[in-house]
């Protein structure tokens, strides 16, 4: 049996290698840098003015983009080459126990800029650099670049915005190589919606998911559990679904933690199901706070207790607001 501690102590020790934005950012022909810049086909490792410069750096370049190119492909062979078999099988012998699933969970992590949770759903990937930032950084961020106060860049690390769908494609693939499981999260999101230019592939979603799981991604955990809830991707199972409803909210999901309030409520376990509910409402989801509110008035839920969670839940939101996300939300 493997505990679930030395798992998730694995599972976190995932390292993350930083992308070069030195040759990307510039011209590798005349050094001059720009936001209109071309990134090398083959390679995807340097960028050029135009072509003048491209057919100009070609001879010195040769040599080292053939290797670059052929590192790419062998880095990119081994991510598609995903043991999805052996993640299944080390997850299934992971047995989590009622003191581990009800502990308190991990702190949310904050947004990289501005060092404020960012409220659910609203985090952006940043495949350049590998950071999480959220709706209201990236919203003034944007508004400076329209206003031309910025350059079209990373609000974080400065690396050019990518210009097309498949240089977004290509850097989020890099990232994956790394090691990045928030890369995999993201590429499959992408093969799961058909986003970026990549067809709509809900199996491959699922291995992208899983590896991003298996190194540390507890989003992904609730990513998997959704497909074996709809049977998208991946044969439908509900125990196995529930299990990784479990794996994630121990690891400070609170979408998961949700799920699996709404899956004791539907067994009619209404005591287990008010204490997922309690957990996630503490920390400010929205949705677990309002079914707090009918636990109360059915009964479930005695005044102290949601007393003690209206307030701490009110305490959550006021950590996460910033003046530019209701300008973020309303764009949105």
């Amino acid at each position: 049996m493997i505990s679930i501690e030395g798992v998730l102590e694995k599972l976190g020790n995932n390292s993350i290698m930083s992308t070069n934005s030195d040759s990307m950012s510039k011209c590798a022909a005349c050094g001059k840098g720009g936001d209109n810049l071309k990134v090398c086909t083959s390679c995807e490792q340097v960028s050029y003015c135009n072509a003048k410069c491209r057919k100009a750096h070609r001879p010195k370049h040769k040599k080292e983009c053939r290797q670059l190119a052929a590192e790419r492909h062998n880095e990119e062979t081994a991510i598609i080459n995903i043991d999805v078999d052996a993640i299944i099988e080390k997850f299934s012998k992971i047995e989590v126990s009622d003191e581990e699933l009800f502990a308190d969970p991990p702190p949310k992590e904050d947004c990289d800029i501005c060092m404020l949770i960012p409220m659910r759903g609203e985090r952006i990937y940043q495949s350049c650099c590998g950071k999480i930032l959220c709706y209201g950084c990236m919203s003034a961020s944007n508004d400076e670049m329209n206003k031309g106060n910025m350059k079209r860049c990373c609000p974080f690390c400065r690396f050019p915005l990518p210009r097309t769908e498949m240089e977004s494609v290509v850097r989020v693939k890099k990232r994956m190589a790394a090691g990045d499981a928030e890369a995999f999260l993201t590429l499959g999101g992408w093969y799961e919606r058909g986003k970026n230019g990549l067809p709509q592939d809900n199996r491959r979603a699922f291995e992208l998911y899983s590896r991003g799981a298996e190194l540390g991604s507890f989003q992904s955990h609730c990513s998997l559990a959704s497909a074996y809830l709809t049977g998208e991707g991946v044969e439908q199972d509900d125990e196995k679904a529930v299990h990784h409803l479990m794996l994630a909210s121990i690891g400070g999901s609170d979408t998961a933690r949700s799920m699996l309030g709404d899956a004791e409520a539907n067994r009619g376990t209404m005591e287990r199901a008010m204490k997922h509910y309690m957990i996630a409402a503490k920390r400010g989801h929205d949705d677990s706070m309002k079914e707090i509110g009918l636990g109360y008035k059915a009964g479930k839920v005695t005044k102290d207790e949601y007393a003690s969670t209206l307030r701490a839940h009110r305490a959550s939101r006021d950590e996460m607001k910033s003046k530019q996300k209701p300008i973020a939300e309303e764009l949105g």
